[in-house]
């Protein structure tokens, strides 16, 4: 597992108690929230991660696939040029 994997699912495994910390996303790795939940959903699910738990690998995984799911909301600037 390279550093930044590491740091996705630190990151993930943190901000997913308060709904996930989406807006802290591209700031910090340059991917849009969709992508970072795929690449951990990818993680948790795929690979063998021995610095991860079966349980929050198992709270991701259901977590990220729950994100995957929502439709993203839309934002405050995109609902006024819509208007």
């Amino acid at each position: 597992m390279t550093r930044d994997d590491q740091a996705m699912l630190a990151f993930a495994t943190k901000w997913s108690r308060f709904g996930g910390g989406d807006e802290y996303i591209l700031p910090e790795f340059g991917i849009t929230p969709s992508v970072f939940y795929q690449r951990i959903l990818a993680m948790v699910t795929s690979t063998l991660i021995n610095d991860v738990d079966f349980p929050t690998r198992t709270y991701l995984r259901d977590f990220c696939s729950s994100k995957l799911t929502r439709p993203a909301p839309k934002s405050a600037a995109s609902s006024v040029s819509d208007g």
